[in-house]
């Protein structure tokens, strides 16, 4: 994603090096943004939040202990919790039951559907749900890590990631169907 010389530029604070990152970066954050965030001008002060949060952690990347690609995808999750948070849409403080519900939901439920229907789906997916639903299951953090993250309890968190795969499951042929029929 970025070379070692251009992360030192841009802890340097060099124009060209912070234009280079931004470009090479940007297409990267927004796909993560655009999942967790549906609100337009949110998405939009999200990622410039992302971009000021990440120059001035620049010094603070370690390339021995992980990459940078990883390194960075932290700071997006994290800047898109914190708009969430900010903006009062992510309510995940629901009443515990049913939790203890195996859950066997994979990625490979949603692979009989178009990348467009799932990122329908997703949008539409109530935020506590698709916030946990990202963590846990795209960006595989566990419930313990999710809590602290999210200043809930694992068992808020499991319980979340088993709602929002009871609702994709009721929504994935309501959706299929709207997109098939109009």
């Amino acid at each position: 994603m970025l070379n070692s010389n251009i992360i030192q530029s841009c802890i340097n604070k060099e124009r060209w090096a912070q234009k280079q990152c931004y470009e090479s970066c940007a297409p990267y954050a927004f796909t993560i943004v655009k999942n967790y965030i549906n609100d337009h001008e949110l998405r939009k002060d999200t990622m410039q939040e992302v971009f000021a949060n990440l120059f001035m952690s620049l010094k603070n990347f370690d390339s021995n202990k992980g990459a940078f690609k990883s390194w960075f995808a932290k700071i997006v999750i994290n800047q898109c919790i914190a708009a969430l948070r900010k903006t009062s849409n992510l309510n995940l403080h629901v009443p515990v039951t049913d939790y203890e519900e195996k859950l066997s939901f994979q990625l490979s439920e949603l692979s009989s559907i178009k990348r467009e229907e799932v990122e329908v789906l997703l949008k539409k997916m109530p935020d506590g749900y698709r916030t946990v639903f990202l963590l846990s299951v795209l960006d595989d953090y566990n419930h313990k890590e999710i809590a602290k993250m999210l200043s809930i309890t694992p068992e808020t968190s499991r319980s979340q990631l088993s709602r929002a795969t009871k609702w994709i499951r009721q929504n994935i042929s309501t959706e299929a169907k709207t997109m098939i029929y109009g």
